[in-house]
């Protein structure tokens, strides 16, 4: 009996394994949150990367990232909501670039068309957004004056606040897709006559008729296969009429 208690007097207390895991735990944490408020991490710079159309010093005024603020707590929430606004941008990503750089780097909607109506000009994506609806910043649109022409519609049927209408953007979208590797200028007028009496001019000289807006991709396919009827020939054609796809018309001059 003596011999036992000799032996648990000898014995020292045991810390707790999970308890030291514990401090350590805080320790490295503590002093994690302390090396990242060091100043070195203040934002010191903003770069704006993929911008084309778009000019990157208003996008980073739009952003307003705050400067000399920190670098990992600061929120980009603010930033994303005015991004959001711009139509001209398709997607954006912000990234923390230690020691002090934020990168926001964006993806622009590619024009398709410009839609005229009496007193004003839209740009319009395969999507159908609005890519010039904000106009107080800077959009420089490369070869512009080629874009495909679109008429021949009411404002009050196309436009819906960031994008125009579902209906006429796909039935843009297919006639200017399926068209486009056939033309050699790149010129191409569309007529929509209220989608109930669609026209075409291709290149200024071949002039489609499609008729209603109904069944177009179809009519498409059909007038495509005769392209190759009228190849090399299309100042001697005065009309190609699709409004029929079962009864196409070649009329030559």
């Amino acid at each position: 009996m003596a011999r036992r208690r000799q032996k648990l007097k000898n014995q020292k207390p045991r810390f707790p394994k999970s308890l030291a895991i514990f401090f350590i735990f805080v320790l490295v944490t503590a002093g994690g949150i302390y090396v990242m408020t060091l100043p070195i991490w203040k934002i010191k710079e903003v770069v704006v990367n993929g911008a084309q159309m778009l000019l990157p010093e208003e996008i980073r005024t739009l952003a307003a990232i705050p400067i000399s603020e920190n670098l990992f707590f600061t929120s980009f929430s603010r930033a994303k909501a005015n991004l959001q606004k711009i139509t001209a941008i398709k997607s954006y990503h912000f990234y923390r670039i230690p020691p002090a750089t934020v990168l926001i780097s964006i993806t622009e909607r590619r024009p398709l068309a410009t839609i005229v109506f009496p007193d004003k000009t839209i740009i319009i994506d395969s999507e159908g957004y609005i890519i010039n609806r904000n106009q107080n910043l800077t959009l420089n649109i490369p070869n512009r004056a080629d874009l495909p022409v679109v008429s021949g519609i009411g404002e009050e049927i196309v436009l819906k606040s960031d994008h125009i209408d579902k209906t006429v953007s796909q039935i843009v979208s297919e006639i200017i897709f399926k068209l486009s590797p056939y033309l050699e200028s790149g010129r191409m007028q569309l007529e929509l006559g209220e989608l109930k009496n669609v026209s075409l001019l291709l290149d200024d000289i071949l002039r489609v008729k499609v008729g209603a807006a109904e069944d177009i991709k179809r009519k498409m396919e059909v007038f495509a296969a005769l392209l190759p009827v009228i190849a090399g020939k299309w100042g001697q054609v005065e009309y190609v009429d699709v409004r029929f796809p079962d009864n196409p018309v070649i009329r030559f001059q």
